[in-house]
């Protein structure tokens, strides 16, 4: 016999759960968009989904304006014969029709099978599972780290790769979406809408976009997310209120994260009340039993506009006397939070989700270096006390854990970073983007910069007591959906070792 439940993300109010509504009349099945979990917890995850029968529909997506109730179960197998929860949720078109169901009391280290119910339509089925307490022992962690999925241009084949896999969690680093208008794309990859993106009504025919694909569907369906935006959830190196355009003025860049971070919200499985403005707090770690805890940074809501920005050079790429001035970077607020919580968990390895370069990238010469300065190369100040708490006893076994560069990356980060001389605090992996233009690099000017992998794909990492063992998964065709993925090479951090070694 089920057990029958009702549960809503916490803070959020989506409607009265205890009555039923009407049935509604759906033009088609409303799970076009898949399913998803994430933000697994303490014996709980948030299961998602966003019922739309006409997904790029650029008002309703196919739904009524009424609120519709839906079903959802959670099993211990996929045919749901042994249901261990269920519950009922109500959405409605202020939501989206998005559903974040927080179900709880779940056993940890389980696999659990999720679906959803709207009238005669079921949802595909996803699966799922929880993590220990941190005083408990995990042995083992398989997470895929993934970022930058440029649909329009490439397939998604690493994500095929990454089902195939069968990862515990998938950690994903930004750039879900890219806001352009993309003219030109690949046979039926074009995005709507037809234009850069300023409102709501954008980003959610956007995001849909994305969302329709079926290898991103198989991804979310195979494991829980967790997720961190960059820049492209927004507009291209957005730095807190500003753009490198400068006619688009402060309260015109709030109003743009507003619409932004209100369809992120809808479109992901997150532990979190929608936003209703311009902020959302999206910094927040997780913990792995007593094996590793996940740090996750915001580098866009509250970073000062990069140096060296003027209106005749707007890319935030070069060099100039204002890099050393101060300026924030993850704002004070984050960076406080971050000192509180480093090392509380008492795990063996601390794992830094972090959007953009830690380690430093000269993509000019010796004589001309020149840097992206949006990245953490733009803000110096900032990352030294950034590295401080990870050089910190509070910290054992840092790894940082990056994305934005359109390239995979082994790097040693230096107490100065730009200055091999120094000591190297630890190691930064970087994930290769899923499907975006890849990004090159002169090793002669970055020799902290041990390995690079100047192709699509991701990093898959295998997490034990001794080490973490990171393999680059890499796309031959990322033109090709079917294409062959294989490992490019394999690199292991020993614990109590901060450089990585090839295997």
């Amino acid at each position: 016999m089920p057990v029958t439940t009702t549960s809503v993300a916490p803070g959020t109010s989506i409607g009265d759960t205890t009555t039923t509504n009407p049935p509604v009349d759906l033009p088609g099945n409303p799970f076009t968009l898949g399913v998803a979990s994430g933000d697994p917890d303490d014996g709980k995850v948030i299961l998602w989904t966003r019922l739309a029968p006409d997904p790029v529909d650029s008002q309703r997506a196919g739904m009524p304006d009424e609120p519709v109730d839906v079903e959802w179960q959670v099993a211990l197998d996929e045919d749901f014969t042994n249901i261990v929860t269920a519950g009922r949720d109500t959405t409605d078109a202020a939501l989206a029709h998005s559903v974040h169901v927080d179900v709880g009391g779940l056993a940890a280290g389980v696999d659990y099978f999720y679906r959803f119910t709207v009238g005669e339509f079921t949802s595909p089925v996803g699966r799922t599972r929880v993590f220990p307490r941190v005083d408990a022992t995990l042995a083992r962690l398989k997470v895929a780290v993934v970022n930058c999925q440029m649909r329009e241009f490439a397939q998604y084949g690493a994500y095929r790769d990454v089902v195939e896999q069968q990862p515990d969690l998938v950690v994903h680093l930004g750039d879900y979406i890219y806001e352009y208008s993309f003219e030109q794309a690949l046979p039926g990859r074009r995005p709507l809408p037809h234009r850069p993106l300023v409102t709501l009504a954008d980003f959610r025919q956007r995001f849909a976009s994305y969302k329709s694909d079926p290898d991103l569907q198989a991804a979310h369906q195979v494991a829980p997310f967790v997720c961190m935006w960059d820049d492209h959830e927004v507009a291209n190196n957005y730095a807190g209120d500003t753009l490198p355009d400068p006619s688009r003025r402060p309260r015109q860049v709030r109003a743009l994260r507003a619409a932004a971070y209100r369809a992120y919200w809808e479109h992901l499985p997150l532990r979190l009340a929608p936003p209703d403005g311009p902020d959302m707090t999206l910094f927040r770690n997780f913990t792995f039993g007593d094996l590793a805890t996940l740090h996750l940074l915001d580098e866009r809501q509250y970073a000062d506009v990069p140096p060296c920005r003027t209106p005749d050079d707007i890319d935030d790429f070069g060099d100039c006397e204002e890099v050393d001035e101060p300026r924030e970077y993850l704002g004070r607020t984050q960076q406080a939070w971050l000192d509180e919580t480093a090392g509380l968990a008492g795990a063996t390895w601390n794992l830094i989700g972090n959007p953009t370069v830690v380690a430093g990238v000269n993509g000019g010469t010796a004589d001309a270096p020149a840097y992206y300065l949006d990245t953490w190369d733009g803000y110096p100040q900032a990352r030294r006390r950034f590295l401080e708490v990870l050089d910190s006893d509070r910290m054992p076994n840092p790894i940082v854990l990056t994305g934005d560069y359109h390239a995979g990356m082994v790097a040693d980060v230096h107490e100065e970073p730009g200055d091999p001389s120094t000591s190297v605090v630890c190691t930064e992996l970087m994930a290769p983007a899923i499907s975006s233009v890849t990004f090159g690099l002169d090793p002669a000017v970055n020799p902290h910069v041990r390995h690079a992998v100047v192709r699509n794909g991701y990093l898959l990492a295998e997490i034990t007591r001794d080490a973490v063992e990171a393999q680059f998964r890499i796309v031959e065709d990322p033109a090709d959906r079917q294409s062959r993925v294989e490992t490019e090479s394999t690199w292991r951090v020993t614990a109590g070792d901060k450089r990585a070694r090839r295997v």
